[in-house]
């Protein structure tokens, strides 16, 4: 019964943080850097995430948005524009 909560809880969790996940569109900006070296850099961040380990936690605190972050992007609202 416990594992059962336990699991419930993991679920309810899931959901809630792909929902909070969801925003606005947005546009990457990294002073200086070119079309082609953001697209290199977000294939690179893409593969990175694809090779994560196998479970969905492991796929949860890895982020498409915090591997561009990490690499000096600044993500800003298409509605800020």
């Amino acid at each position: 019964m416990k594992k059962i909560k336990i699991n419930l809880l993991i679920g309810f969790m899931t959901i809630l943080s792909g929902v909070s996940c969801v925003s606005d569109p947005v546009k990457w900006y990294k002073s200086g850097t070119s079309q082609e070296t953001f697209t290199r850099d977000k294939s690179d961040c893409e593969e990175a995430l694809l090779s994560t380990g196998s479970t969905q936690r492991d796929k949860d605190i890895y982020s498409l948005e915090g591997c561009l972050e990490s690499k000096g992007y600044t993500a800003i609202p298409l509605s800020s524009q």
